[in-house]
């Protein structure tokens, strides 16, 4: 759906990469910019296979990889040229190091006025922040969402995914599909921006506005839900199962009797009670879940149409059979690594199609692909920039 948008991609670690990779996956032409000798930092990541980065191989399929050196005079008139008729560029480098490299927004846009040029920060582009650098574990410290995730009563606990990195790439593909239809219907060429610390606080919500009417910091509620009760992960006979038993304050007869068969906690028939009460439920309920196994307790919410689900691991997951019906982990054979598993995505279209898996890139693979076809330089003049340094 997007084989007619060219992408030149200066981002790397995580949530540049990202972006670029959905954006790949949507059939655009992704070349993504790397240092010589080392590539982007991701390559560097741990595990490896085969010196293939597990990192690496997540988060740049769908890409071509051109080695140039920013830093040089020709590798970067070679990056500018690259962008004179692209159509978006990604960038996720610390404040002002593109426009230290001549290559910010202004500088590109002046030769390409119908650019969508795409930055993510670590705190955005103003404030008294602006110039720091952000990390996704820092800024989930920083932004709030630490502190209601974790054990009741507990210490913070990291989110086990970068959810900073990953979302601020969801926001940066937003704006950057946004801007391209804005542009295809009238608009002009823009800058687009985000950061992870704007996309963790956007990911508060609800506690946002919680805290707005009580005036009290929300705090973690472990494995059950802050507003509801029953929904929770609850411990079983040889594991564990989530389950959401009412909604609201209907179905809450049924689950005691029916579920739980006991008549014992009939009197908190509100949701306002169950959560003023839930030590007590909690009492009652927990070693009648305990009494039977994961897989029995599923066939009985079930049967009363309680949504409900294993705790799984990696490992479950791989196999689990929805995972396999909708293609959400792949089996892929990459030409150094060998044998790996990469994610699908969870987007599907009646009409129009995405990539099918191909490898992400060695470092600098199409560099003279690139340069021949889109620049037209010729395979002396492509030597020549090696010899120099200035490619790879």
């Amino acid at each position: 759906m997007l084989d007619d948008v060219t992408v030149v991609d200066f981002s790397q670690v995580r949530a540049g990469p990202w972006c670029t990779q959905l954006l790949g996956l949507l059939g655009a032409e992704v070349i993504k910019v790397e240092r010589p000798g080392t590539g982007a930092m991701e390559r560097g990541s741990e595990p490896k296979r085969n010196g293939v980065s597990a990192d690496h191989l997540a988060r740049n399929r769908h890409k071509a990889s051109v080695a140039i050196d920013l830093k040089t005079e020709e590798g970067r008139q070679l990056a500018e040229d690259l962008v004179a008729d692209a159509d978006v560029v990604v960038e996720n480098f610390s404040p002002g190091t593109m426009e230290r490299l001549g290559l910010g927004y202004e500088d590109l846009a002046t030769g390409n006025p119908d650019l969508v040029y795409a930055s993510i920060k670590g705190y955005g582009e103003r404030g008294p922040k602006a110039a720091a650098k952000g990390v996704d574990l820092v800024l989930q410290a920083e932004g709030g969402i630490m502190s209601v995730t974790g054990p009741e009563d507990g210490e913070p606990v990291k989110l086990g995914q970068a959810l900073g990195d990953i979302g601020a790439g969801l926001y940066a593909t937003i704006g950057i599909l946004a801007a391209l239809y804005d542009r295809e219907t009238g608009g002009p060429g823009q800058r687009v921006s985000t950061d992870l610390f704007g996309t963790i606080v956007s990911f508060l919500e609800e506690y946002l506005t919680e805290y707005g009417m009580t005036g009290e910091d929300p705090t973690p509620f472990g494995r059950r839900h802050q507003g509801r009760v029953p929904y929770e992960v609850a411990e079983t006979a040889d594991g564990h199962v989530a389950f959401l038993a009412t909604g609201g304050d209907e179905g809450w007869e049924t689950f005691v009797t029916e579920v739980l068969e006991t008549e014992e906690l009939l009197e908190y028939d509100t949701l306002a009670s169950r959560l003023e009460h839930y030590d007590e439920i909690a009492d009652v309920m927990h070693p009648i879940l305990r009494e039977r196994t994961t897989a029995e307790w599923q066939a009985i919410f079930d049967d009363h149409g309680f949504p409900n689900g294993p705790l799984n691991r990696i490992s479950d997951v791989v196999d689990h059979p929805q995972t396999k019906e909708l293609g959400y982990v792949v089996e892929h054979d990459h030409d150094v690594a060998g044998p790996v598993l990469l994610h699908g995505h969870p987007l599907h279209f009646s009409e129009g199609e995405t990539r099918p898996t191909d490898d992400a890139p060695a470092l600098g693979e199409h560099t003279a692909t690139v340069l021949r076809e889109r620049l037209g330089l010729d395979g002396d003049e492509i030597d020549r920039l090696r010899d120099t340094g200035a490619v790879e």
